[in-house]
This record gives C-alpha cells, sequence and structure tokens, in this order.
C-alpha cells in the first residue's frame, strides 16, 4: 500500500475507535439499568412483603387511666389530693404554710399516702358484698412551729371530700422532731451552712489538701454530701439529731471521690440551730473548724496533699464505654415480642393473668406492694410487701463507722425515678407511673414508669422429661416457662434496688431483690483494711450488708392458718440384708411440727436441722389427708452479725430472724417506719414486740421474711456493682394444694411421641395445642430510641447527635 492510502486508514481506525467507545458507554448503561431494575424490584417484592405481613397484634385490655371510683388499694388521685389540702390548710390549728416557703421551723406537710383501709372491712367488702370501706390518707406533718417540735401523723378521709382529722390506730401521737426522716429543708440548710463554714474557715487548708474549693471553684469543686446519721443510741443524746458529712469532689460520680475529711453537725431543736460537734481531718479528730485551723497554720496537725484528678470519659468512676470491644462490628442483643398481643389485662391498678388475679400499688415510704392475690380465684396471699431496705457499714472513719441507713427515711417509692425500656424492662413491657404528695408541693408530683409489667421467656422449661424406654413409648413432653414480672427500680443516692414480683403458670410466687450501682466508698489508709480492700488510688471499698425485710399475709383456704414446719432428721434402721452383723443402713426421715406461739415462729436458720416452712388451712386436706398448703422458701437467707439491742439494731430487729410468723394485728401493719434510722434507742415501730407468745394456730397469720447478704466490694464493682450474684429470691410454692401440677393445662405445651409404639422407624408425632399454622407477623417497632424518648428527663444519643428530653 503506497503513502497515499495512510490517511484514509488513519481516519477509519479512529472511527472504529469512536464506535468502541459508544459500544461500551452503552454497555454501562445497559447494566446501570439492570441493576436499578434489580433493585426497585427487591424493594417493592420488599415492600409488598411487609404489606402482606401483619404487624403482630391480638386484642388487649389494658386500661392505666385514673378511676374515678377508686380501688381500696389504689393510691390518691389527683381529685382525692385536691380535696386532702385543701382540706389540710383549712385546719387552722395546723398552721400549715405552702411547701414552697418551708423551713424546718415551719409546720407543713412532708407526706400524705392512701391509708389501706383494716383488713377485715376489706376481706367483707371483696368476699361478701359488704360496703365498701371509706378511703382516707395517712399524713405526716412536720410542726417545727411548735415548741418543742414534734412529727404528727393524722388519718384524713373520706375521699374526696375529708371532714375528720384523726389519730393513727396503734402510732404515737407526738413523734419526737429529731427522729424525722432527712428532708429538703434541712440538709439544704446544713450543707450550705458547712460549706459556708469552711470556705471560710479553713480555705488554704483544703485548697492545699484536696485541690479544690466549695465556692468558685471552676472545674475543680468539692461539696459535703452523704450524709450518715448519728442515732441517739449511738451518740447517747436522747433528744440529738446529729449526722456526719463527708467531703467529695464533684467528678461523676462523686461518691466515688471521697476526701478524708468529715464532719459531725447536730440539728439543736430548742434553737433550731446547725453546730459543729466535730471534724475529721487526715485520721485526726477536732472540736471545731477553729482547732483545726489553728493547728494547720502551727504545724502540729499531720498534713495531706491529693491532687484534683482531671474528669474525661476514661475517669474510672464515669459510666461510659472503655475496654476492649467484645466484639468485631456490631450486632444487635436478641429481643422478645408479643405475636398475639398482650396476654394479660390491666385495668387501673388491678392485673390479670393465666389465672392469677392481683392489685399493685406504690407505697411512698416503703415502694413495691401487691394484694389479693388469687390464683384461679383462690386467694393464696391479701399482702406481700417490702417493707425496709437497710445497708449496715463498717469502718474506721465516722463516715463509714457509724451509717446504718435504713431507706425507709429516704422515702423509697419516690426513689423510683423511672425505668428505661430496653435496659431496666424489656421494650415490650407496659410502664405505669406513680403519683406522690410529698413536701415540694401541694399538687400530685407524677413520677413515670414507676412500674413495667411484661411476659418474659424464661429460656428453661417449666417442666420437661424425655423417655427413651420405646418398650411402653418413647417420648418428650415439656413446656417453656413464660412468666409474669411486676417490677420497680429504685435508686438510693448511690446504691440501685430492683424489686420483681414473679408470677408462674403452675401457682407459684416468687420475690426477688436485687443490688446494683455505686458502692459506698471511703478514703483509703491503712487503719480500714480490716473492713474492706482499696479498690483504686486513694479509695477503699467497705464491708456492708444488705437487708431486705418483706411482709408476707398468707391466706391459704381462708384466715385461718397454721404455720408448721417438716423437720428432716437423720434416722438409720437395721440393714438385715447385709452380711455384716447388726448392720445398720443410714438415710433420713421427717417429721411435722406444728408451731403454738408467736416465740416458735420466729425462725432462725439452723443447718443441722433443715426443714420446710408450710402454711395451710386445717381443715382443708387433700383426698390423702395431707393439708392443701403453700410452702415458703428464702433462697435469700443471711446472717445479720450485729450485737442485739445495741447501737441501731433494735430498729431492725426482723433481721434476727429469716422469718418470723405472727399473728395478723391492724396495729402491727409494718416492720419499720420512716424514723427508723434515729429512733433505735426507743423504736416508733418495735418489731420484737410482735413476737409475744400469743397464739399461731388457727389464726390470721403474717410472714415476715428477711434477706440479704453480706458484701465485700472488689475492683469489680468498679464503676458500678453488677447484678449477678446480688440477686435474692424467696418463694410461695403450692404443696399439695393442687391434685397435680396446674400448668398442665397450659396450651404451651409440647408432646412428641411415636406414631406407632410397635414401629419406631415410622417416626413421630407433633402434639401442640395451639393454632395448626404458626402466625407470621412483624414485630410491633418498639425502637429503643423512641421508648427512651417517652421517658422523661433523659438525654438520648444514638450517634447521630443528642437530644434533651
Amino acid at each position: 500500500m503506497d503513502s497515499s492510502g495512510k490517511p484514509e486508514m488513519e481516519k477509519y481506525r479512529r472511527s472504529i475507535g469512536r464506535w468502541r467507545l459508544l459500544a461500551f458507554v452503552l454497555l454501562l448503561c445497559v447494566l446501570g439499568l439492570l441493576v436499578g431494575i434489580i433493585i426497585i424490584s427487591f424493594v417493592k417484592d420488599r415492600q409488598l412483603e411487609d404489606q402482606m405481613t401483619p404487624t403482630c397484634s391480638g386484642k388487649e385490655d389494658i386500661n392505666l387511666e385514673e378511676p374515678s371510683d377508686p380501688s381500696v388499694f389504689h393510691d390518691l388521685t389527683a381529685v382525692e389530693v385536691d380535696g386532702l389540702m385543701t382540706y389540710l390548710h383549712s385546719q387552722r390549728s395546723l398552721n400549715l404554710v405552702d411547701p414552697s416557703k418551708a423551713r424546718v421551723n415551719n409546720s407543713y406537710v412532708y407526706l400524705a399516702e392512701i391509708y389501706v383501709p383494716p383488713k377485715m372491712k376489706v376481706l367483707d367488702y371483696l368476699d361478701n358484698n359488704g360496703a365498701k370501706p371509706e378511703r382516707e390518707a395517712m399524713v405526716t406533718i412536720f410542726r417545727g412551729d411548735r415548741r418543742p417540735p414534734v412529727v404528727e401523723e393524722y388519718l384524713v378521709g373520706p375521699l374526696p371530700k375529708p371532714n375528720h382529722l384523726k389519730e393513727v390506730p396503734g402510732r404515737r401521737k407526738d413523734i419526737p422532731f429529731n427522729l424525722r426522716p432527712l428532708n429538703g429543708p434541712e440538709l439544704v440548710a446544713e450543707i450550705v451552712f458547712i460549706e459556708e463554714t469552711i470556705h471560710q474557715t479553713l480555705y488554704d487548708l483544703v485548697l492545699e489538701s484536696f485541690g479544690g474549693k466549695f465556692r468558685d471553684c471552676g472545674d475543680k469543686c468539692l461539696t459535703m454530701q452523704a450524709p450518715a446519721p448519728f442515732s441517739p443510741a449511738v451518740s447517747g443524746v436522747p433528744l440529738g439529731r446529729k449526722i456526719w458529712y463527708t467531703m467529695l469532689r464533684t467528678i461523676d460520680f462523686l461518691i466515688l471521690h471521697p476526701m478524708d475529711f468529715a464532719v459531725l453537725v447536730n440539728f439543736d431543736q430548742d434553737t433550731q440551730n446547725v453546730e459543729v460537734e466535730a471534724v475529721w481531718y487526715n485520721g485526726q479528730s477536732f472540736s471545731t473548724f477553729e482547732e483545726l485551723a489553728t493547728g494547720y497554720a502551727d504545724g502540729s496537725v499531720r498534713k495531706i496533699k491529693v491532687p484534683y484528678p482531671a474528669e474525661n470519659d476514661n475517669t474510672f468512676s464515669k459510666m461510659m464505654k472503655r475496654g476492649p470491644e467484645f466484639q468485631e462490628g456490631f450486632k444487635r442483643d436478641p429481643i422478645q415480642f408479643e405475636p398475639d398481643g398482650k396476654r394479660y389485662k390491666i385495668h387501673h391498678n388491678h392485673v390479670e393473668y393465666m389465672g392469677w388475679q392481683f392489685y399493685y400499688r406504690m407505697a411512698t415510704v416503703s415502694g413495691p406492694q401487691i394484694y389479693d392475690i388469687r390464683f384461679r380465684n383462690e386467694r393464696i396471699a391479701y399482702e406481700i410487701s417490702l417493707q425496709e431496705i437497710v445497708v449496715l457499714y463498717s469502718g474506721f472513719k465516722p463516715g463509714q463507722m457509724f451509717p446504718d441507713y435504713f431507706d425507709s427515711c429516704t422515702l423509697i417509692g419516690p426513689q423510683d425515678k423511672g425505668l428505661v425500656p430496653g435496659i431496666d424492662c424489656p421494650a415490650h413491657a407496659t410502664f405505669m407511673d406513680t403519683s406522690f404528695v410529698l413536701e415540694s408541693s401541694k399538687e400530685p408530683v407524677t413520677f413515670k414508669n414507676t412500674f413495667c409489667l411484661f411476659e418474659q421467656n424464661t429460656g428453661y422449661p417449666l417442666r420437661r422429661h424425655q423417655s427413651y424406654a420405646t418398650g411402653y413409648g418413647g417420648y418428650f413432653e415439656g413446656m417453656p416457662n413464660v412468666v409474669l414480672t411486676l417490677r420497680s427500680a429504685f435508686t438510693v443516692v448511690n446504691y440501685d434496688y430492683i424489686f420483681d414480683f414473679i408470677f408462674y403458670q403452675n401457682g407459684v410466687v416468687e420475690v426477688r431483690a436485687m443490688s446494683t450501682g455505686y458502692i459506698l466508698a471511703t478514703f483509703h489508709t491503712d487503719q480500714e483494711a480490716p473492713y474492706g480492700a482499696q479498690v483504686h488510688d486513694n479509695i477503699n471499698g467497705n464491708l456492708h450488708t444488705h437487708l431486705f425485710n418483706f411482709k408476707v399475709d398468707i391466706d391459704i383456704k381462708g384466715k385461718t392458718n397454721r404455720f408448721a414446719t417438716w423437720d428432716i432428721t437423720p434416722s438409720s434402721r437395721p440393714n438385715d440384708y447385709s452380711a455384716v452383723q447388726n448392720a445398720q443402713y443410714h438415710m433420713t426421715n421427717y417429721s411435722r411440727q406444728v408451731k403454738q406461739t408467736e416465740e416458735d415462729g420466729a425462725y432462725k436458720f439452723n443447718f443441722q436441722a433443715p426443714k420446710y416452712l408450710l402454711f395451710y388451712n386445717e381443715q382443708e386436706k387433700n383426698a390423702y389427708g395431707n393439708p392443701k398448703a403453700y410452702r415458703l422458701v428464702n433462697n435469700g437467707m443471711v446472717k445479720q452479725l450485729f450485737a442485739e439491742n445495741e447501737g441501731n439494731e433494735p430498729a431492725a430487729s426482723w433481721a434476727r430472724y429469716q422469718v418470723a410468723v405472727t399473728q395478723y394485728k391492724e396495729s402491727e401493719r409494718r416492720s419499720s417506719s420512716a424514723y427508723a434510722y434515729m429512733d433505735s434507742s426507743d423504736p416508733v415501730v418495735q418489731f420484737q414486740s410482735f413476737i409475744n407468745n400469743e397464739s399461731i394456730v388457727d389464726k390470721d397469720l403474717v410472714a415476715w421474711v428477711t434477706m440479704g447478704l453480706h458484701h465485700i466490694p472488689h475492683t469489680e464493682d468498679l464503676p458500678v456493682t453488677p447484678s449477678p450474684g446480688m440477686g435474692l429470691t424467696f418463694y410461695l410454692l403450692p404443696y399439695n394444694y393442687f391434685p397435680e401440677d396446674p400448668a398442665m393445662a397450659s396450651k404451651s405445651s409440647v408432646r412428641i411421641e411415636l406414631k406407632d409404639k410397635s414401629k419406631p422407624q415410622d417416626g413421630v408425632r407433633v402434639i401442640k395445642y395451639g393454632p395448626e399454622e404458626e402466625k407470621q407477623c412483624v414485630a410491633k417497632k418498639n425502637s429503643y430510641f423512641d421508648m427512651l424518648k417517652k421517658t422523661s428527663g433523659v438525654i438520648v444519643d444514638d450517634g447521630s447527635g443528642s437530644t434533651a428530653i
């Protein structure tokens, strides 16, 4: 080819290149279009599938509205509170001031809550169609205006339009003012006084020793908190009201940043003044701030210097995610849901579930309570209720040596500031609110999510058996253990407590108490070694004992009950079949012992003498002559080691027993009181007087159940104590009460058996008692963050930014 053809060839090559490029572009477009069609088709298919698969639902019966005609067990309604406060403030003799203006030397309403009517009247109404008892409120008034000042308690009713104010049966008329619970006006006055005085007299000492200040402190602030009551029984001053305050750094969380500095103050009820009685600094005690200041200045006082640390997300006491990852990436936690909707009913404060019925309420002073507990329409217990939470500490420094906390004195009910969905309770739970009448307002104060109610599969069977004996028919039969739980949780300064009432489908009730939250730390020194271990720089985790007391008013087949123990003892019999002459065979047997008096019914566990604890009506027996009973099983027993009748022990004398059984009396409604942390020298409620040798044979009986544990903190308790190992339970179990396990009637059980016993090779049949076909549905969108946003006062950060609620 000559040179004249080269331009044509070049032109041809360029043309071919353009066509190839165009073809490639077209191919990419076609591929993109195809991918788009596939995506659109997939999305449409998913949308269609979602439309075709319904959301899990079913008929539900939940009514949480405040009733116009409340049950005898319902907390005070808004209408009743309005009528109550109007009536009280119209009584000139009470000299009440508005709560917002209340000071220690004023007269003001500290609290008001429903006073459940006497049991006899309630049962006559519930069981015999008798008249509905009048509703009354129990009102506590701090009379700081009187001389001497006192605490007064009244019953006010009938609600909602009261016309009478009378004394509370079985209570003291005037309760000494120094025994009153810690309250807002007093705490504010004392803390401000202490901090201002320290700021003025010990400014240099505090700044040099602890690196911070009480005023104008920037990011290095100090405070005087963690009040530890120094009761009259311990101080030896009958009318004293002494409290130790410890210096803390205001680092999240301040209770883990104590300093070796404390102040003992006394509220003088004659002068209404706060007086300093002792000052503790670096292991040394002084009578006044001035004495300490003088010694610090002249060098006669041993000094200490603890630098103030910077606070960040890695601060050991702060609850922020840190440490090695558990998993690569992130996979969400498993969840449970309700495919057919909720299987329980709630009408105001009444619950029905799988044969169970009960009422619930939140007592202001003592916390969660349930009433009229029935299974298959038979009352098992009239009342099961928390009575008291106590923590007894040990230590060298006064801030840990003297605090014996009785949490009724902080009002347990309002310490339930709200359960968080997805954490405290499953997201599918029903959440209920509670309103309180407190010193801060004439109006009821509503706390959100104080209770939650939910069903859950425990993950283990209620029963199961698998038989391999094909000669008489190999089979499997079992039933999932699905329970209903009523839960509440309380934060009392540093510790958190979770309480459950759990209802099983075989007629069993379980009560559970669980502890978590922050330990109450003390500044570490060598002297603290016998009382606890060092868990971090400068802090000690001190030994303490948790105690929980419950009232269990058991009514088995009526109110006429007996308490008996079936005692297990070692025994032996001649072994006639042994080749050894006079051989014995050793085993155990049991004997039945009906307890005759309250002294006999005060039970202290003895490992050498195991026994069953049974409650029954002697007139109600089964076909085999055994009493139809319920058995009480306490799996949370603890030995309380404090000396009886010494220090603060008399205020918790119920802790001497794992179970104490007494006759029911209206005057013995509670085992403790809101005054317990100060009244141990002469308790307002003297539980030991409940046990006075009266008969408990064929009587209306109450079991007072104590659970607890000893806690020596360790490093894994930082930043907070995990809940595993901190749970305590007791049970009420049917014992010869039913002819067989009542859960045999459940439709949730499954049986797998051979189609033909003689031909195992033919396979098995599966017997289920629910629908033939499994219903397919999409779980309700209980978004974790959406649920959180419904919880008042929560800040939600889902990774895209924080939203204050």
